[in-house]
């Protein structure tokens, strides 16, 4: 090699351009134009189709499929299963190197003795938590509809009865013959498995088309013997592909099986198509929901469903707005005698009720005074003509104390007829959930409280903060994020995910909500939420079906790490379709519309360049997520770099992509 290959050297693989320069290697991703092959049409033109069976026909909702083992250490509390089982699976292949396969009694003969007990666990836990590929079960039925031979093919150390009850219990039947290495000692990874299958059927091999998740077992290999093969890449992997967030967060979370679960199931989202004939813009919120706010609120659920059994709870209330998709969730893994109601309990109702503004020596009350002025105005001459227009929540206050014999009476109507509401419910008045997300006053629990008795009921929030001024001991309450302070970096974002697609409530009349107008803003966030909820909804029934009563581990530090990884990193995807998205901060959801990830449109930084020192001739702008743009004269974007991951992505006038280089380290 010269001096000069030495300093820069090209080479190539099939996804990159690579240079090395100075040692430093440089790759820029090649763009292929490759013609995607039909499945459906290559199926018709064979008479025998074969599928491997995991990743392909079934997935796991794991990152990798040997978190299984990591999995049973954590349920059953056993330090150092999922080492030991990977070291004795690793020891058997030694032990019995002349055969091809080795079987489960194999491994489980090389484990430690404490161990062993476990074999059969591993077989149940493989049963229950092995899923349907709904993608290449529509393939799967396809050819059995056209009268297509069917046989399944799989390296596999699970014995066969156990892989026949599995493929059962996901409705694959009717298939002619199951082929396992286990069973006849010959792997597809060897090839040998299908000169055996060529030999068994007496048939030529270019009849036979095999489908598979791996490159070399189930794309190369059938092809030296003359079998037609189609490679399908694993759902993880590509997930993982195109989603740096999942891949940050699983970087930073080795051996986490809660990570793994999340991320597993996350990964469906890629054949979950849902409703293929949708737009690509519901078809994003339903996967926004499904990959972000469906671990969100399914673990928040399950964490709830434990609380619940244990308190001896019988009914549970979910305040709205927030309370929309939770009771949707908690509904599908609630204990049957457990009823759940959906409540509007807003915290204007509490000072229309109540006219308890004690809390304004500690806080401004600016927005419940002036909503209660205004609501109250209407309802009585005297007011009608002397209310204030306030420019302090004290000038208010001060009004209301001067006419509260006023306001009493008209607050007692308002009292009766929350009263009427809430009794159309007919709750039992003892072992009561009152459910909400983010709470420092606890003012819907308060609401019902006056109702129900604060003594009957126990509060339940995602995050309950704390305040060294205000403490609320009188309502007994518990919290599935325990710090007392969110770490979410915004916590709009939370309730994006979770609040329900109607206007802010005004008031209960005819034992109905009476709703604000809707915004603009509100009207959009309406408008898509529903996809959003269908996606969180999606996500805990996989959940519930894979694990039901099976701990999953997802903690809410999980969730908070992966929702901030989302927040300072955002696509161009992301911003998009979040660009017409605003957020209500005051309690009238009039006056301070916000970006629901405020981040993601404000910049963090910047820099001028200047020409002989006072011409500007460059601005640069940097913003959350790596993202740095280049203005001349301040207003004509020429350059937009975007960091995401290793890759770096250059843009001219911010929309060409005109390269991209991935850094290798």
């Amino acid at each position: 090699m010269s001096i000069i290959d030495k300093i820069f050297n090209y080479s190539e693989d099939y996804r990159y351009k690579i240079w090395r320069i100075f040692g430093i290697k440089f790759s820029v991703v090649k763009k292929y134009n490759s013609k995607k092959i039909n499945i459906y049409e290559e199926i018709k033109k064979h008479d025998i189709i074969s599928f491997d069976i995991f990743d392909t026909l079934l997935i796991r909702p794991y990152v990798k499929p040997t978190d299984l083992f990591l999995h049973i250490e954590k349920l059953y509390k056993i330090k150092g299963f999922h080492k030991n089982r990977i070291l004795a699976e690793k020891s058997a292949r030694g032990k019995y190197i002349d055969n091809e396969e080795i079987t489960l009694n194999q491994i489980y003969e090389e484990i430690d003795e404490k161990y062993k007990r476990f074999k059969e666990i591993e077989m149940e836990l493989e049963e229950r938590i092995l899923t349907i590929h709904k993608e290449n079960k529509e393939l799967y039925d396809y050819a059995l509809r056209i009268g297509k031979k069917i046989i399944i093919v799989s390296d596999m150390y699970l014995p066969k009865n156990a892989i026949e009850k599995i493929l059962i219990k996901n409705n694959y039947t009717n298939y002619y013959k199951l082929y396992l290495s286990s069973e006849l000692n010959l792997t597809k990874a060897s090839g040998n498995l299908y000169k055996y299958i060529i030999e068994d059927l007496k048939v030529e091999p270019s009849s036979i088309m095999h489908i598979g998740d791996n490159f070399h077992s189930d794309f190369n290999n059938p092809k030296l013997y003359g079998i037609d093969s189609v490679y399908i890449e694993k759902i993880i992997d590509t997930f993982l592909e195109n989603n740096i967030r999942a891949k940050k967060l699983l970087n930073e979370n080795k051996n986490n099986i809660a990570v793994s679960i999340m991320l597993g199931i996350s990964a469906f989202s890629r054949i979950n198509n849902f409703n293929k004939n949708e737009n690509k813009e519901n078809n994003y919120w339903r996967k926004f929901g499904f990959v972000y706010g469906g671990p969100a609120v399914f673990s928040y659920m399950n964490w709830l469903k434990k609380q619940v059994i244990k308190d001896n709870i019988n009914e549970v209330l979910f305040v709205a707005r927030d309370g929309y998709s939770l009771k949707k969730v908690f509904d599908l893994i609630k204990p049957e005698s457990v009823k759940t109601h959906y409540i509007y309990a807003p915290r204007i109702i509490y000072y229309l009720i109540t006219l308890d503004f004690s809390m304004i020596k500690y806080f401004r009350l600016d927005d419940a005074i002036k909503s209660v002025l205004e609501f109250y105005k209407d309802k009585d001459e005297y007011l009608q003509k002397r209310t204030p227009k306030i420019t302090s929540a004290i000038e208010g206050y001060k009004f209301i104390l001067s006419n509260i014999e006023i306001y009493k009476k008209l607050a007692k109507k308002e009292y009766q007829n929350y009263k009427e509401y809430i009794e159309k419910f007919n709750i039992e008045k003892n072992n009561i959930a009152v459910v909400d997300t983010c709470s420092l006053f606890k003012t819907s629990q308060k609401i019902i409280s006056l109702f129900l008795g604060s003594e009957n009921i126990i509060g339940y929030y995602f995050i309950l903060l704390k305040n060294k001024i205000y403490k609320s001991n009188q309502y007994f309450a518990k919290s599935f994020e325990k710090e007392g302070n969110h770490k979410i970096l915004d916590w709009n974002l939370a309730e994006f995910l979770i609040t329900s697609p109607e206007p802010p409530i005004k008031n209960i009349i005819d034992l109905k909500p009476v709703y604000s107008v809707a915004s603009k803003y509100e009207e959009n966030r309406m408008k898509i939420y529903e996809y959003i909820s269908d996606g969180i909804v999606e996500f805990s029934k996989i959940a519930k079906n894979c694990f039901w009563e099976l701990e999953t581990f997802i903690s809410n530090e999980e969730l908070t790490n992966f929702l901030n990884i989302l927040i300072d990193n955002p696509s161009d995807r992301d911003k998009k379709y979040f660009k017409s998205m605003r957020m209500y901060e005051d309690a009238n959801h009039k006056d301070k519309a916000v970006y629901v990830i405020q981040r993601w449109f404000i910049k963090k930084n910047g820099k001028k360049y200047y020409l002989f020192s006072f011409i500007q001739f460059l601005t640069k702008e940097k913003f959350a997520g790596g993202e740095i743009k280049y203005y001349l004269f301040s207003f004509i974007p020429i350059i937009k770099i975007k960091i995401a991951g290793n890759m770096r992505k250059y843009y001219l006038f911010t929309a060409i992509n005109i390269l991209t280089i991935r850094i290798i380290k």
